[in-house]
């Protein structure tokens, strides 16, 4: 099946984007079936004549999508179709929309392979259409988990990206949304592309300041996260706030943890809290999105949509 690959590079929609479209068809519908090995990066690229990146980040978002897995060796394997939701009211509806739609489409002449080709370049367009919303940070786990909340808050998907992870031309977005610590960064990035770039405020929680100032005052803070860039911010942020007697640690071990009355990690990283639980006080350090902030998103959300639907290839200038 994965023979009946076919890609653009006329397409407005970018070729990875075009890839996983066909593959999630193609395993939702069984043609590909859980067990089934994909052809490795470096041959479907091949085959398709692009660049095996391309094909790389097209299995990396279907990895995301919990269609397939990376195993090593035994190349990437189908573990989906992903199990519909119960009771889903959309999916189901959808289900009988396509069933009425596909049945006149056989009454018409249509043979099977004709009919998943115009849906699913139907379904491309249509794709398109809708307005596409990223979210970029220096990590997979704050990219992941801020892109998750927001989805929550607009209620609209946003693509989590990190930084040096993709490319501009990679992506298709209308909206482009970081943090201030990183605008000047994603808007050099994205300088090129039609995409407005919006920066959203992150602060911690009340009550984690709260905590953290009370064990300062009587002993020494340790910060642990994954890049020594995050855990300077972490600690410049506290010591902007008053809060002194604040370490970053390069590690967690005994030695680093000498002289740490409480151990300072980051919320989107829970393994790291129980590997330090009974050693020490550990406080998540938890972000939460500025209401302000939110509020302006969903403002220019419905502003680019209104935009959109009066014309396609309008986009406000950032």
């Amino acid at each position: 099946m994965v023979d009946k690959l076919q890609v653009s590079s006329h397409s407005d929609v970018p070729i990875y984007r075009q890839i996983v479209t066909q593959l999630s068809f193609m395993i939702e519908a069984g043609d590909l079936a859980p067990g089934q090995a994909l052809p490795s990066a470096r041959m479907l690229a091949d085959n398709l004549r692009i660049n095996r990146n391309t094909v790389a980040h097209a299995y990396a978002e279907l990895a995301e999508l919990g269609l397939v897995e990376g195993r090593g060796r035994s190349g990437t394997i189908v573990v989906g179709p992903a199990a519909e939701p119960e009771g889903t009211p959309e999916r189901g509806k959808a289900r009988e929309v396509l069933q009425s739609a596909i049945r006149e489409c056989v009454e018409l002449g249509m043979s099977a392979v004709e009919i998943q080709s115009l849906v699913l370049n139907l379904a491309l367009r249509a794709e398109d259409d809708q307005l596409k919303i990223s979210f970029v940070e220096c990590n997979s786990d704050r990219a992941k988990y801020f892109a998750s909340e927001l989805e929550q808050h607009i209620g609209m998907r946003v693509a989590p990206l990190v930084l040096g992870e993709f490319t501009a031309a990679e992506e298709s977005a209308d909206l482009v949304l970081t943090t201030f610590f990183h605008l000047a960064e994603v808007r050099t990035l994205m300088r090129r592309q039609p995409a407005e770039v919006v920066a959203i405020v992150v602060a911690p929680h009340v009550q984690t300041l709260v905590r953290i100032a009370a064990a300062a005052r009587t002993g020494t803070v340790g910060i642990w996260y994954r890049t020594d860039e995050q855990a300077v911010t972490v600690r410049d942020s506290l010591l902007d706030s008053g809060i002194e007697n604040v370490r970053v640690l390069e590690g967690v071990t005994d030695r680093e943890l000498a002289g740490i009355d409480l151990v300072v990690v980051p919320n989107e990283v829970p393994d790291i809290k129980e590997r330090l639980e009974g050693r020490i006080e550990v406080i998540e350090f938890g972000n939460v999105l500025d209401t302000a902030s939110i509020r302006m998103v969903n403002e220019v959300v419905r502003d680019m949509q209104a935009h959109k639907r009066d014309d396609p290839n309008l986009v406000p200038a950032p």
